[in-house]
């Protein structure tokens, strides 16, 4: 990870930049004045005691008396430990107070997200989410993404199957469908895409492209899960007929009783019907010209 990498993630935890070029700073000079924080880090000098400070006072640097004054990173160990107790307490803190409120907000059977970060949180947040199945169709990029909350569900308990075009990491948990085709082939006419299915109920559906105008279309509605597994299973079950691979166990559990079902009406005589319903045109014929 490299310094830019640091501050822009102390940015994101809420840290304004210069604070994050200061820390960053600091962990590279180790006890520093402030004028060699600004000159390492492109802070101001106007400015950089306060920002110096303020680390301080939030307890992501520590102040060393002397003359000149120096200060050094708190080991981001500590610092790691300090934000994730912080967080803890600020979330249990908005728990209790919706908990106060007593309301149920209402869920929408359908909405949507935008940009390609927004929509990788969404697809780990469904995945993590999965107690008994997890049914997921995607590219190794983006299953890298979500990859350790798909172990979160396969550790709580969910059946995990994964389908993809291209070849899967075996980090990847699951049960693993893959043509194992390569991704730079599949790209010249297949855009990224992502499915993901949490226990029948929870679907994320998205364009996967690393854009701004990366959309996912998230639903609770039992009917666009079943759709959404049922479009895995078909490519699921395509490849397995094009290897001669018996994946019946594989469609039992995430198709549940809907297949015994279908092949019992089967066994008590229902014949299906194949493309006997069509309609046969005929040419029609030219009239001879008469003669003159």
């Amino acid at each position: 990870m490299t310094q830019a990498d640091v501050v822009d993630a102390l940015v994101a935890l809420g840290f304004n930049l210069n604070e994050g070029r200061a820390y960053a700073a600091l962990l590279r000079l180790g006890p520093s004045t402030g004028y060699e924080v600004s000159q390492r880090a492109g802070v101001p000098r106007s400015a950089v005691y306060a920002v110096l400070r303020r680390l301080v006072d939030d307890g992501a640097a520590r102040s060393l008396a002397g003359n000149p004054e120096k200060f050094m990173a708190t080991p981001p160990d500590a610092l790691l430990d300090l934000l994730r107790s912080r967080f803890e307490g600020s979330r249990q803190t908005l728990e209790d107070a919706i908990d106060r409120m007593d309301v149920t907000p209402a869920v929408p059977d359908a909405f949507s997200v935008k940009g390609y970060d927004r929509v990788l949180e969404e697809a780990s947040r469904i995945a993590a989410s999965a107690k008994d199945l997890l049914v997921v169709s995607g590219w190794p990029r983006e299953l890298a993404r979500v990859e350790k909350d798909m172990i979160v569900a396969q550790k709580a308990g969910a059946y995990v199957v994964v389908f993809s075009h291209a070849k899967l990491p075996d980090t990847v948990p699951g049960v693993h469908f893959a043509y194992a085709l390569p991704e730079a082939g599949l790209e010249e006419f297949w855009e990224h895409r992502l499915v993901i299915v949490a226990d029948d109920k929870r679907t994320l559906i998205a364009s996967t492209e690393q854009r701004d105008d990366d959309t996912a279309v998230l639903s609770e509605a039992s009917a666009i899960a079943e759709f959404a597994v049922g479009q895995v299973a078909l490519d699921i079950t395509l490849l397995a007929q094009r290897y001669g691979h018996d994946v019946s166990a594989v469609m039992a559990r995430i198709l549940g009783d809907r297949v015994g079902r279908l092949d019992q009406l089967l066994a008590e005589g229902n014949a299906p019907e194949l493309g006997v319903n069509h309609e046969v045109v005929k040419p029609k014929r030219r009239r001879k010209k008469k003669s003159s």
